[in-house]
């Protein structure tokens, strides 16, 4: 079994909007509800930033930092306040005075053994008050929810490409992909001692959430 490779796709981000129905958005409402935690003398932090475009974009004067273990890293086109850095995010990974921290589907392709531990590296790396939006492919706890969704994107993915590539990249993902139930992510954030978790997008089996400490 062939493991998919993000690294080899030519347009990452765009592939991405292809692929999840949406995504801008999420994407858009992720960066609305951040002025609502932005603390200027606390730390912004993106895990599993991919090409940096959510951290580019952001108007914030704060220190911001874009993790991933990847080759889609860019410059930070000039921003003395921006840096990127190559990071396995299943091992240590330095966060401090984090006011926000985006997690935009990265826990699903992380060991399963060490989500825990990943997310509390960034809780004890967080102010109090401070925000974690993470965004995870979910598994629905009803079949049948799970089937209608599962085609239903199978159908929106087929107006972006064609039925073999798509086959393909669902065979290959299965080596690196282990989504959560809805239930089991939510017990799992406010067992790390988040105080609040709430859902606030969803489309099919992607699903966003605020987490506040």
């Amino acid at each position: 079994m062939s493991q998919f490779d993000f690294n080899k796709i030519d347009d990452f981000d765009d592939h991405i909007n292809k692929s999840i129905p949406n995504y801008d958005i999420l994407i858009d409402a992720i960066k609305s509800m951040s002025e609502y935690f932005y603390v200027r003398s606390a730390n912004v932090y993106d895990l599993g930033c991919s090409t940096g475009k959510l951290l580019k974009s952001l108007p914030f004067e704060s220190d911001m930092f874009g993790y991933d273990n990847s080759n889609l890293l860019h410059d930070n086109n000039g921003r003395i306040n921006l840096e990127f850095r190559n990071v396995d995010l299943n091992g240590k990974f330095p966060i401090e005075n984090a006011c926000i921290v985006y997690s935009i589907f990265t826990m699903q392709f992380l060991d399963p053994l060490k989500r825990k531990a990943y997310l509390q590296r960034i809780y004890d790396g967080m102010i109090q008050g401070g925000a974690l939006f993470i965004a995870e492919k979910i598994y629905q706890e009803q079949g049948q929810a799970q089937e209608v969704f599962s085609f239903s994107h199978y159908d929106y993915k087929l107006k972006q490409f064609n039925a073999e590539q798509i086959l393909t990249k669902e065979r290959d993902l299965r080596y690196n992909m282990k989504p959560l139930e809805d239930s089991t992510l939510t017990h799992l954030l406010k067992g790390t001692g988040f105080k609040i978790v709430s859902p606030f997008w969803q489309m099919f089996n992607f699903k966003a959430y605020l987490v506040v400490r």
